[in-house]
């Protein structure tokens, strides 16, 4: 048997999730990654024993003649990357992509055709289609243990990035049957960012299939006792829980059979590439093939689209935008700005606001001349405009800086500076904190929390896709320490690194545009005695 030869275009954690399942399969070569960011792609290589490495996967996909191409990259990046893959001089016979599809319906939809017309197997990652307890919930509807389907219940967080799971699971257990319509309603009570693309923090999406079964998705809340996914038979119901699967049918009290399935590194996700192989050797079609995928989206899109029209959509979708971001766009979904405040615990510690959430930036400066600083909806955002930063007017020496980011681009840095002197933001003087989207990195003196370049963190604590995170550094004298989301990572001694410039006088803080856009808010600080 002819090896496959297989390539993984993004090498985070989900790269090298699909990376594993292909070790795993019989017949299957790791020929070749690529990823822009070194560290990840050196890490998936070495750990796969990867030969050959690329930082732009259009020069994988001409060089290395490839069966199978996994993409693992935000869902803005997918159409482009299948889209170079159906372009290769050798396209892939199948390509395994991530979920979500993308941020639009029309870009979701095209993947789907164009990979249809040139005859390439697709795929998107909805794995959970493999999970032991969804197959078990599954299974026990279909043996008639709670007689006919009637109703399929999901709860999550929202609808673009968990909303595509449920929704898929929900088609699952009803056999893939065509969705008749939807109505549904949604709201964003601040601007959350889930890979970069903007999301609902509260959502109803009620659905009815051609076959008379009815659907609830429910985002932004969770019924009690930890239940995902409610199935609504004749006669009982089952849900999967965070523990695993429990049963209430006629005449028996809840039980909870056992969840088995075979120990496979990997899980889920391994069980779904392995399985992309055996299609692509069989001819068979994959349960996670675009087509599903695209049913799944639809459903996503079509409660937007019925949000936007206020009223039943139904389907198919012919839609090719992105409704809630229109929504959005138009100020028909108002998202308010980020509050500036002060709890009342902070205010007994003597902390004191060093933002107060206006766009009149009261209390700062900006330095460099292509810095693009502005306030939007509460949050200051650097446009990525590397060597520019917004300045405090006001010194300080000694103090707790606390602060929330995050980045709105993969791997996204930006950085914190204590202590400078007056000078351009090119100078670079003072204190400088790294902050930057790598989780999964080791920790190295490129990693979020290194000092200066010469004090690496301890640990990775960092929150990635697009998530905010917390900071808190304390500069004392001559020590300064890092924490990131509650956990302490960094500890530098100045007096014992040369004393970096401006380390032991009073002297500005600054956020610096290192050529990424970054939100911050939350900004506080409390002056500490030199006796605290």
């Amino acid at each position: 048997m002819k090896k496959l030869r297989a390539g993984i275009i993004g090498c985070g954690g989900r790269g090298a999730a699909h990376a594993l399942g292909y070790s795993l399969a019989e017949g299957v070569e790791l020929t070749a990654c690529a990823d822009t960011h070194l560290p990840a792609l050196e890490r998936v290589a070495s750990h796969f024993g990867i030969a050959r490495t690329y930082t732009d996967y259009r020069q994988m996909l001409a060089r290395e003649r490839l069966d199978v191409v996994s993409i693992a990259l935000w869902p803005a990046l997918h159409c482009e990357a299948v889209m170079a893959c159906l372009d290769a001089p050798v396209p892939p016979r199948l390509i395994n992509a991530e979920k979500p599809m993308a941020p639009s319906f029309g870009e979701s939809r095209h993947m789907h055709e164009a990979c249809e017309r040139a005859g390439v197997m697709l795929t998107f990652s909805h794995q959970r289609r493999f999970g032991p307890a969804f197959v078990l919930a599954r299974d026990l509807l279909k043996s008639g243990t709670v007689g006919g389907l009637r109703h399929l219940e999901a709860y999550c967080s929202n609808l673009f990035d968990w909303g595509t799971h449920w929704f898929d699971m929900m088609l699952f257990c009803n056999d893939d049957q065509p969705v008749d319509w939807v109505m549904g309603q949604v709201d964003c009570a601040e601007e959350r960012l889930v890979f970069g693309v903007p999301v609902d923090t509260a959502g109803l999406a009620y659905l009815k299939w051609q076959n008379g079964v009815t659907g609830l998705l429910v985002t932004g809340a969770s019924p009690g006792g930890g239940c995902q996914n409610r199935i609504v038979g004749e006669t009982g119901v089952i849900e999967v829980t965070w523990k695993g699967v429990r049963v209430l049918h006629e005449g028996h009290p809840w039980e909870t059979p056992a969840v088995t399935g075979s120990d496979l590194a990997g899980g889920d996700t391994s069980r779904y590439i392995l399985d992309a192989i055996d299609c692509l050797r069989s001819g068979r079609e994959s349960i996670l093939c675009s087509r599903n995928a695209l049913r799944a989206t639809e459903l996503i899109f079509a409660t937007h689209e019925s949000a936007r029209r206020r009223q039943k959509v139904l389907l198919p979708l012919e839609i090719e935008d992105a409704p809630l971001l229109d929504l959005i766009d138009r100020g028909e979904i108002i998202i308010p700005d980020w509050p500036a405040f002060l709890t009342e615990e902070e205010e007994e510690a003597g902390f004191e606001l060093l933002f107060n959430g206006r766009d009149d930036l009261a209390g700062w400066e900006k330095r460099g001349a292509t810095g693009d600083w502005r306030v939007v909806r509460g949050l200051i955002q650097c446009g990525g405009a590397a060597g520019s930063a917004l300045r405090t007017r006001a010194e300080f020496a000694d103090f707790v800086l606390c602060m929330s980011w995050r980045q709105r681009t993969n791997r996204g840095r930006s950085a914190v500076r204590l202590r400078t002197s007056a000078g351009d933001a090119e100078s670079a003087n003072g204190i400088e904190v790294t902050l930057a989207d790598d989780r999964g990195d080791p920790p190295s003196l490129e990693t979020t929390g290194a000092i200066n370049g010469v004090v690496a963190p301890t640990a990775s604590a960092v929150r990635g896709a697009s998530s905010w995170n917390e900071l808190e550094i304390v500069c004392r004298r001559q020590e300064v320490r890092v924490s990131v989301n509650g956990e302490e990572i960094s500890r530098c001694d100045l007096s014992r690194m040369g004393r970096p410039a401006g380390s032991g006088d009073a002297g500005h803080i600054e956020l610096v545009d290192c050529g990424h856009p970054t939100d911050f808010r939350d900004l506080r600080i409390r002056c500490l005695e030199p006796d605290q």
